[in-house]
């Protein structure tokens, strides 16, 4: 083999084993980028009831949900709730996001269902019956609540996911129970105004969040491997 040939040929060896060096350290910055969670208090939470359609109760320290139906009334009354998805690294990929309630007032069991909404515009001092927005009516989790003094979970990482995919900057959560009670009872939550340390509170967990664009991988080989060999020959016909 000539000494021009041998030159080229080391010099391909060599750009190839500087580019998969770099694929290298990026696809191990991707794979081992890092886990996180956080936890939020809502932005705004109320509640809202139908048999006092244009009243709004933001700022208190409870959230009620009742339903049921007693001598021709029906109260549906509903809990919203809206947290701000800000602290959510761009491109994470969540993996869990749960709702918790904590209890205060039981009247009975109540079976308590969470529903995603993807109008954020409402806030608490504002929110009524007659201007809440419509939400989603498909269940995303349902807990049976029948003691007092106790957090309750569900899980809404569907509704999170949905809101990060679109952009949002937060989450709406709406709380009710769809099956019609014969008696008049509720149950209640604490709010964030409650003087008590029992916010509702929402913990969102993501797996990874991608540190380097993985499509971009195969573009910047061969880009490396040109530029490790144009150098290399360069460098060769300098030294001539």
């Amino acid at each position: 083999m000539s000494e021009k040939r041998s030159n080229i040929f080391k010099g391909t060896v060599i750009a190839l084993v500087l580019s998969l060096v770099i694929v290298s350290t990026l696809s191990i910055r991707t794979v081992n980028a890092q886990a996180g969670q956080t936890t939020l208090k809502p932005s705004d939470d109320t509640y809202v009831d139908s048999n006092n359609p244009s009243l709004n109760y933001g700022g208190q320290n409870s959230l009620e949900i009742s339903e049921w139906n007693v001598f021709s009334t029906h109260y549906d009354i509903m809990v919203w709730l809206k947290f701000n998805l800000s602290s959510v690294p761009n491109g994470a990929v969540v993996d869990g996001a749960t709702l918790s309630l904590y209890t205060y007032v039981v009247g009975e069991t109540f079976d308590v269902h969470a529903y995603s909404c993807s109008n954020n515009s409402w806030t608490e001092l504002s929110l009524t019956y007659s201007n809440m927005p419509s939400y989603n009516t498909t269940s995303i989790d349902s807990v049976l609540v029948a003691s007092v003094n106790l957090w309750y979970n569900w899980s809404v990482v569907d509704a999170v996911r949905n809101a990060l995919n679109g952009n949002a900057k937060s989450v709406t959560i709406v709380m009710r129970e769809p099956t019609l009670h014969s008696s008049a009872t509720s149950v209640y939550f604490d709010s964030k105004e409650s003087p008590a340390d029992y916010s509702p509170k929402l913990t969102i967990h993501w797996s990874n969040v991608p540190e380097f664009p993985t499509s971009i991988v195969l573009p910047l080989f061969i880009i490396a491997t040109l530029l490790a060999l144009v150098t290399y020959r360069l460098r060769n016909h300098l030294k001539r």
